[in-house]
């Protein structure tokens, strides 16, 4: 993944650009048009234009006219174009458009690549801030070329995060999948215990999708195996998975949520080895709320009082002696923890008050 700190700019692009945009508006004076021999740039490419016929000694002809290469060579592969009077030219030298060199903002909170030239305005939303920066000044310029935009990027300058911005759930761009043998949904949250190699447990997914998509990954999971991948890593549901949706009409798909009981405050059974805190608000400290989370679930669970004022000291204890698990978490769900109900939390309250870590 690449990170952005600081400006990106092709020298030699932009300069390319300058000249071939001076060369092309000189001639359009005369009423002859700049080509290439070549792919490059905005500019037509002989070898794509049809019923051309070599000549010798670096020209053309066609139908439509004549091609000879350009005066003082202002590019490797320059040719100049004179059309003959009254004959319907191809598309590609029709146009006639006068192209400027570029610079673009790219907005990584928000994945916009906004791009202002002279009265020309253009936004790219979805951008994917993975790319190295040649490499996706090279897909922007395709894409600008495909709609005739009239622009052509050389630099790209990073807008760099402020504390009032909009932030993606993926900062780097990457939108994972949840899929099975059937289809596929974009995820927009996940909460797994990593505890195998090649297996995770799934504890939350957040999808947006169709229902027949939701309900069919549902299923996968409810049955208990590996029918759904994240990542290319199987996953398995942790025991009873629940599923909260809301339709989102705008865009035809629902918004769900496949959370496993375990998960949800107040449904803890006797029967569970394990209970599960998760962060989801955002504009609160995450670590403090995963702690304050984790003592309300032990509260719950334990059969002894857990006060409130022990979360710290409790928290750090558990962590260190292996009760508590962080989870891999991404988009909507910020952090969570599982907690290891076949552990000893009596002995290790024990040896807390017997430090005098805690007080009663």
């Amino acid at each position: 993944m690449y990170e952005w700190t600081e400006p990106y700019e092709d020298e030699y692009l932009r300069k390319q650009i300058e000249v071939a945009a001076k060369a092309q508006k000189e001639l359009a004076l005369e009423g002859k048009i700049l080509c290439s021999t070549y792919e490059q740039l905005w500019l037509p490419a002989i070898n794509n234009l049809p019923d051309v016929s070599y000549l010798g000694q670096e020209r053309y002809n066609a139908p439509y006219g004549s091609f000879v290469p350009a005066p003082s060579r202002p590019f490797y592969g320059a040719m100049v174009f004179t059309p003959k009077p009254g004959v319907e030219l191809p598309p590609a030298l029709s146009k006639g458009k006068e192209w400027l060199a570029a610079v673009a903002a790219l907005n990584l909170n928000e994945r916009l690549l906004t791009i202002e030239a002279g009265d020309i305005a253009i936004t790219f939303t979805g951008i994917n801030a993975n790319l190295n920066p040649h490499e996706l000044l090279r897909e922007i310029n395709r894409e600008l070329l495909r709609v005739d935009a009239g622009v052509y990027l050389w630099k790209v300058m990073p807008v760099m995060e402020t504390s009032g911005a909009a932030r993606h759930l993926y900062p780097d761009g990457n939108v994972p999948a949840l899929s099975n043998a059937h289809t596929r949904a974009d995820v927009t949250g996940f909460a797994l215990l990593t505890d195998r190699p090649y297996q995770h447990t799934l504890v939350y997914v957040g999808l947006a999708a169709h229902k027949t998509s939701v309900e069919s990954l549902w299923a996968s999971l409810i049955r208990g195996k590996a029918g759904a991948s994240l990542r290319g890593i199987s996953l398995v549901a942790d025991g009873d998975i629940k599923l909260v949706s809301t339709p989102l009409p705008d865009f035809g798909v629902l918004h769900a949520g496949l959370i496993a009981r375990k998960a949800l405050p107040g449904q803890w059974e006797a029967a569970d080895d394990c209970a599960y805190a998760l962060v989801f608000e955002t504009g609160v400290p995450m670590e403090a709320e995963l702690q304050r989370l984790t003592i309300k679930r032990l509260q719950e669970t334990l059969a002894f009082p857990i006060p409130d004022e022990w979360a710290r000291t409790i928290w750090d204890a558990a962590l260190e002696a292996g009760y508590i698990e962080r989870l891999e978490t991404g988009g909507d769900c910020r952090g969570g923890v599982c907690l290891d109900l076949t552990k000893d939390w009596l002995a290790l309250v024990h040896g807390l008050l017997e430090q005098e870590l805690v007080t009663i």
